[in-house]
């Protein structure tokens, strides 16, 4: 018996549980399958948003869009789950030399970055509209509801399972309006959308028991976040492909920050769907008619995600233009 839908969402990543939530927020009937595959960019994910970042602390891509309405999203989700899967803290970043200091009142004076900054003092700064996502209790929750609500299954899918029929994708006993592929890295395991250049850039984080009792998220070449009394999920590290290079360097770190013997509960690693120009791929297939992509988004899946699934699900249902940095034709073929 063949069952029926508005959407069929590949992938329960943070990006397909991002779009499904749209959906759902938005009345849509859809289904999603995952094949809950390991190491995937999810795993490693210290789920940190954040306006300010990388080793030249620049504003992140598109962030007065983003972050107006990042802590809105997951808090709604939040409320509709009854748990609590975000938590606001600010970022303290201290100095190690005085042209930090420097550079930082410098960048206190651009109207851009000022409203980010909440405090300046000779030892560092505190940085605002920023914090984290406990990324495995939303997935894990944001899936439990959705199987409750038959519209979540576990289910690999390959070539060998999806099939074209008159230019749209047909999988199994699935009919479905529209096919929105959310799974990472492993696009690349499949013909579809084989013209985007994804890049694997693996990472490793470690959760430890320490006593290091910090009200905000510290961040000093590793970001160090207060899980819970006496636990802290520190990371991540950045390496180009799927190699799993180790957590010698965020160890290193760690004891560096909290001054303290500290014992690790758990390693983790992940690799991430990067892209050449660090901005997703959003959009449609250019031969399939009801098929669609929202990937590529990296290290910032937390808070690209309500962005880029909001703005996909306007291009489907209302015909919107979608964001050009984005949007998947900006690729040459």
């Amino acid at each position: 018996m063949t069952k029926k839908y508005d959407y069929l969402i590949i992938g329960q990543g943070i990006a397909g549980s991002a779009f499904a939530w749209n959906l759902y927020l938005n009345d849509k009937s859809f289904l999603i399958i995952d094949s809950k595959e390991k190491n995937t960019a999810s795993e490693a994910a210290l789920g940190i948003y954040n306006p300010i970042t990388g080793r030249r602390n620049s504003l992140t891509w598109n962030a007065d869009k983003l972050f107006d309405t990042t802590e809105d999203f997951y808090l709604k989700i939040g409320n509709i789950l009854g748990k609590k899967i975000i938590s606001k803290k600010n970022i303290y970043r201290p100095f190690k030399t005085n042209r930090d200091l420097n550079d930082w009142n410098i960048r206190a004076e651009n109207t851009k970055f000022k409203k980010y900054i909440k405090k300046i003092d000779n030892k560092g700064i505190l940085t605002s509209k920023s914090g984290y996502l406990d990324v495995l209790k939303y997935l894990t929750e944001s899936r439990k509801y959705f199987k409750s609500h038959n519209r979540y299954i576990e289910k690999k899918v390959n070539s060998k399972n999806i099939m074209i029929e008159d230019r749209k994708i047909v999988i199994g006993n699935i009919n479905a309006k529209y096919v929105v592929m959310c799974i990472g890295i492993n696009q690349k395991n499949l013909d579809l959308f084989s013209n985007l250049p994804l890049r694997p850039v693996s990472g490793n984080s470690i959760l430890a028991e320490v006593n290091f009792n910090s009200t905000h998220i510290v961040n000093n070449k590793i970001s160090v976040i207060n899980t819970s009394k006496n636990n802290v999920h520190a990371g991540s590290t950045y390496h180009n492909g799927f190699e799993n290079m180790g957590t010698e360097k965020i160890e290193k770190q760690l004891k560096e920050i909290v001054q303290k013997k500290y014992k690790i509960k758990e390693y983790k690693f992940g690799v991430r769907p990067a892209t050449r120009d660090r901005r997703p791929f959003v959009g449609k297939h250019s031969n399939i008619d009801n098929l669609y992509i929202l990937n590529g988004l990296g290290s910032k899946g937390v808070s690209q995600s309500p962005y880029c699934s909001k703005e996909l699900l306007n291009y489907i249902e209302f015909n919107k233009n979608l964001d050009q940095e984005i949007n998947i034709e900006r690729i040459k073929t």
